[in-house]
């Protein structure tokens, strides 16, 4: 019995970018039904790079092609690397290139809060009701024990991933 063979595209543009030999053409299928909203959220480590600047940009452009939303949200979890004023610098950045967003720090939205370190308390809740119908689990592995395993898989060629011991 022969296997069929998976294709590397996602399944909502498999068939027209295989039955079209890999070259994706404009169309109709293809486009957003409504207006779209996409988010660029770079984190305050420092300054913004020129990569993180181009998918600022086609995010921009997507969300004025399709009438949508252009979102900044600031992923300021990381508060060791976490830089003074980088937030300030990327915003700053933006204006200069001209990338207007829609909604962000200092311009609120629906969506808000913008610093993502602000919406701990909503992703809280989103955890615990998770608990509460068993569908994740709590972890109490010291950091040492979770480097080891990285490290060991690293070693072995093989993704990184939780034992669940």
């Amino acid at each position: 019995m022969l296997a069929a063979r998976r294709c590397r595209h996602s399944a909502r543009i498999h068939a027209r970018l295989c039955s079209t030999g890999g070259s994706l053409k404009r169309s109709a299928a293809l486009e957003p039904a409504g207006p779209v909203r996409v988010r660029f959220a770079p984190s305050p480590t420092g300054m913004l790079h020129l990569g993180g600047l181009r998918t600022a940009l086609f995010n921009y452009l997507l969300a004025r092609r399709y009438g949508g939303s252009f979102v900044l949200r600031i992923e300021d979890t990381d508060q060791k690397r976490l830089v003074p004023g980088a937030a300030e610098s990327i915003v700053r950045t933006l204006e200069w290139a001209g990338l207007r967003f829609d909604e962000g720090p200092g311009k609120g939205g629906p969506s808000g809060s913008y610093l993502q370190s602000q919406r701990a308390d909503l992703y809280r809740a989103h955890a615990q009701a998770l608990l509460e119908k068993g569908a994740a689990y709590r972890c109490f592995c010291d950091a040492q024990r979770l480097e080891s395993l990285r490290a060991d898989a690293v070693l072995h060629g093989r993704a990184p991933m939780y034992d669940r011991r």
